[in-house]
């Protein structure tokens, strides 16, 4: 792999990581500061009864977070360092 390729994947995984954290803060900012909103909405759509709807939130947000850590944080600090 020549060092340019390296560079661009590195750059890739760098902004992938950065639009994530992005999308995550703005589903945590709605969950946390626009709740009944969110709740009322979801729950109209999905079905659901919105004491569940905080469950599926918390799971959500904690699989999400691993998934940015594990798919995009950790292989962009790998690629920093060999880089």
């Amino acid at each position: 792999m020549t060092p340019e390729t390296l560079g661009q994947i590195t750059a890739i995984f760098g902004w992938m990581t950065i639009v994530n954290i992005l999308l995550y803060t703005y589903a945590a900012f709605f969950i946390v500061f626009k709740r009944d909103w969110i709740m009322g909405l979801h729950s109209r759509l999905l079905g659901v009864e919105q004491d569940g709807l905080e469950t599926l939130y918390f799971s959500y947000l904690g699989n999400y977070k691993i998934v940015i850590i594990t798919m995009n944080l950790v292989p962009w600090i790998a690629l920093k360092i060999v880089g």
